[in-house]
């Protein structure tokens, strides 16, 4: 009769692999949360606006029908793709009222956004900052001429 086989792991091993998986997931997300929430993602150069981020995107000026700051927290609903980091950011797509199914990166949106309006998709944006949302609403508005 054969011996049987050693597991590869015993219990206590596999319960120390995966706490140090654990541990490891813990700070990439820590620390992916901390990058997004140090830096202004949203860029707007002289042709378009951009946003470095997971759901990110670039926007031709010439593609904008339409741009409104709004002040006051954003009517984000549901979500249907995308991240929600316990309410200090939010990116992906989002059901917004008053809008409809828009593209989202907002930084606590409950200071100020803007609504941007193209005839494929709209897009919610906030950098989390009334003076910020001022300016990128000022640039979008100046490279939309």
């Amino acid at each position: 009769m054969a011996k049987p086989k050693a597991p590869l792991y015993n219990r206590r091993q596999a319960n120390r692999i995966s706490l140090w998986i654990l541990i490891v997931v813990a700070i990439a997300l820590g620390a992916y949360m901390a990058v997004e929430l140090a830096t202004d993602p949203i860029v707007a150069s002289d042709s378009k606006v951009q946003v470095f981020a997971l759901f990110g995107f670039s926007l031709p000026y010439s593609q904008i029908r339409d741009v409104e700051l709004q002040s006051g927290s954003a009517p984000v609903g549901s979500r249907i793709s995308g991240n929600n980091a316990f309410g200090l950011f939010r990116e992906g797509n989002y059901n917004v009222d008053g809008v409809g199914i828009a593209r989202v990166f907002l930084k606590k949106p409950e200071l100020s956004y803007l609504v941007i309006k193209t005839d494929e998709k709209n897009f919610v944006l906030s950098l989390g900052s009334k003076d910020k949302d001022q300016l990128l609403y000022d640039r979008i508005k100046l490279g939309m001429r």
